[in-house]
């Protein structure tokens, strides 16, 4: 848990920032437009970020392990996430649906062996393990004796330690990966059901509602008696709504994390709802 007052400071940017993205992602419905305007938007806040590190003096090591363990990667890693999915939507095919789940296929085999070139930090990492966090996430302390990334002295060492940008890559990649799987999905779904007149219902309130909204729904067994995963769950709702839900399992984090209020679109309906039946009543 975060309780320096600039780590604090650097989350509520983050959290900023992704219901900027957010906003972004529901109004354009273009991906590769939607791509660039996140990058620019992504762009402008880590800039902002690396001058307000450049200046910070943090107080104690676990400080500044945190910032570049868990903080700085969430924001680079949005950068690396967009900058795929421009790349993926530029190069994609066209038409034909055998050739488009061969491309998505063989970007998910690329992503999976990418991991292979990095498997002992990719396991460090994965399994939450922290007696090397010293050497991995402390500016200038890098062991010459550790497997060094080829771009070490491209470093801005003000902003940058031994394997923090790993970590976003990590982050990245496994965003892209649920990505293409659901696209994967999408396209199986489409070859089924080509009859099936165009859905033209779209979820146009925030991500984070529906998500809030998806959980309750899938925690009071409303679905199938309850035997459906959440991902399952959260899968239909991503077809049915025409959005894109990959990061569902972070945002019931951050639900789960507020401070007050964690069930706020759900009061919001209740409050809508007994309003609209006292305004009604005769």
């Amino acid at each position: 848990m975060v309780t320096n007052n600039f780590l604090r400071r650097v989350e509520k940017e983050y959290e900023r920032m992704e219901r900027s993205l957010s906003e972004i992602d529901q109004q354009q419905e273009d991906r590769l437009v939607t791509a660039e305007q996140c990058l620019m938007l992504i762009d402008g806040h880590v800039r902002k970020l690396k001058a307000q590190v450049i200046r910070h003096q943090f107080d104690s090591m676990a400080d500044e392990v945190c910032f570049f363990r868990d903080l700085k990667p969430k924001f680079i890693s949005k950068y690396l996430y967009y900058n795929q999915i421009l790349e993926i939507e530029s190069l994609r095919p066209r038409s034909g649906k055998k050739a488009i789940k061969k491309f998505y296929e063989n970007r998910m085999a690329k992503l999976n062996e990418d991991y292979l070139g990095y498997i002992e930090f990719y396991n460090y990492f994965k399994r939450g393990a922290t007696y090397l966090d010293q050497k991995y996430f402390v500016r200038n302390a890098y062991d010459l004796k550790m497997r060094l990334p080829d771009h070490l002295y491209s470093f801005d060492d003000g902003f940058t330690t031994f394997y923090d940008h790993q970590v976003a890559k990590i982050i990245a990649n496994d965003d892209m990966i649920n990505f293409l799987m659901a696209r994967l999905k999408a396209l199986e779904i489409g070859e089924e059901q080509q009859t099936i007149p165009k859905n033209t219902l779209k979820w146009t309130a925030p991500k984070v509602a529906l998500i809030e909204l998806i959980y309750a729904l899938h925690h009071c067994r409303c679905f199938n008696a309850g035997t459906l995963d959440l991902s399952e769950t959260t899968k239909v709702f991503e077809q049915l709504l025409e959005v894109d839900l990959h990061n569902f399992h972070k945002v019931i984090a951050e639900i789960k994390a507020r401070k007050s209020n964690r069930t706020k679109f759900l009061q919001h309906l209740q409050q809508n709802l007994e309003q609209l039946f006292l305004d009604t009543d005769f």
